[in-house]
């Protein structure tokens, strides 16, 4: 497999996606050492399910992940909340639950993290990535080195994330639009309180009930 750099590639471009095969042209052998994918866990290939292969999920406050959809693309806050923006990969919570539960009968490979965690303390939570995969950091000053260079800001201040493009599926998208601001709680900068409670409500009796919280 080719090695593409952080420094020079959006990281878009260092790991192949799944869903758009582009592992198929990534890759010279028979083994796909790392992919991405926004499949539902159900839509995944049965290769992949019931292989040993390592899997994380991100998943983020629903209302944060409208917004982010809004910009990157604008689809429509009652589509969202009727489960048809993430079409064709399925309602939001549905998402977040078939990942969720697979991680609860299977959590030796699968490693279900929020985002909102992951801002809150990164360090301990790229320590158990690490854990996770079996490759653990030898030393707390590496752990450190790794968070800071592949950090929101240090990612987003590089010259290609501020001012390259690339090409997916026929589209030129410009590389600072996944770059727009990575805050926890920005949805109060573009949603009313009735619209954040709105989705509060539909997530709590879509998830609530098998046990997951935001």
């Amino acid at each position: 497999m080719t090695t593409v750099s952080l420094r020079t590639a959006v990281p878009h471009d260092c790991i192949p996606f799944l869903d758009f095969h582009e592992y198929s042209t990534a890759v010279t052998g028979s083994e796909i050492p790392l992919f991405a994918s926004h499949l539902p866990y159900t839509c995944l290939p049965k290769s992949v399910i019931h292989s040993d292969c390592k899997i994380v999920y991100i998943c983020r406050d629903p209302k944060d992940t409208f917004v982010s959809m809004w910009f990157f693309p604008h689809e429509g806050f009652e589509l969202f909340c009727q489960g048809l923006t993430c079409l064709p990969r399925g309602p939001y919570w549905e998402h977040i639950l078939g990942y969720w539960e697979a991680s609860i009968r299977r959590p030796e490979k699968i490693l279900f993290l929020k985002y909102e965690d992951l801002v809150e303390d990164t360090q301990l939570w790229v320590k158990k990535l690490a854990e996770f995969f079996g490759c653990p950091f030898s030393a707390g000053g590496e752990r450190e080195g790794v968070v800071k260079e592949c950090s929101f800001e240090s990612l987003r201040d590089l010259e290609v994330n501020k001012s390259g493009k690339h090409e997916k599926r026929g589209r030129v998208i410009e590389n600072n639009a996944y770059f727009r601001k990575g805050v926890v709680g920005d949805w109060r900068n573009y949603l009313s309180d009735e619209m954040g409670k709105k989705i509060d409500v539909i997530m709590e009796e879509k998830l609530m009930g098998p046990g997951f919280t935001f």
